[in-house]
């Protein structure tokens, strides 16, 4: 062989980074190139099958085995949120559920994301219902927690109680102006 072609061999079996290939491509590389003057002591190259009979035929391939279910977080992200999203009308059960369906929903959805789980679609579907429950029962039980838009904000507590026509407005009017009311009549029925 002539150390050109030697060379150029060589160069195919290594890497742009100069690492050897794998020891089977070099060999089927030097079959390939083979020697430059054929001796009269080789036998000669084995006979090759015709491309027909390699091939294999659509009925002769063994059947592929599907991947196992893997289930992640979905199944519970989509329970999750779905009650989350019905009951999120009463505030607090639109919080409490939302809030471990979301979680559960990104954990899923970045499980499926990374192969590790099949239910990816359960999971977004958990996370967006869970989302949605959320936020709408957020939305609900805000002005409970904060005390914003309520009856009588504002005003003094003779001025809440002139306005108020109920018990229960009469009853906000004391609980925004406890300190006050306590003052003024120590001796009331709580």
């Amino acid at each position: 062989m002539s150390p050109a072609r030697v060379r150029g061999t060589m160069r195919a079996m290594t890497t742009s980074h100069g690492s050897p290939v794998d020891p089977e491509a070099r060999t089927e590389t030097m079959r390939a190139v083979g020697p430059e003057t054929p001796h009269a002591h080789q036998a000669p190259p084995p006979a090759q099958a015709p491309p027909q009979a390699a091939r294999r035929r659509p009925a002769e391939q063994e059947p592929v085995e599907e991947p196992a279910t893997r289930n992640g977080m979905g199944t519970p992200a989509l329970v999750l949120g779905l009650l989350a999203a019905a009951t999120c009308w009463t505030g607090w059960a639109g919080v409490v559920l939302g809030l471990p369906a979301v979680v559960a929903g990104y954990l899923g959805a970045r499980r499926a994301f990374h192969d590790l789980a099949t239910d990816g679609a359960a999971s977004l579907g958990g996370l967006v219902t869970g989302l949605v429950g959320l936020i709408a029962g957020a939305i609900i039980v805000w002005p409970t927690l904060f005390g914003s838009g309520g009856f009588g904000d504002g005003l003094t507590l003779d001025q809440c109680m002139a306005q108020s026509t109920s018990a229960r407005e009469m009853h906000m009017c004391k609980s925004q102006h406890l300190a006050e009311f306590n003052e003024r009549y120590p001796n009331a029925a709580e």
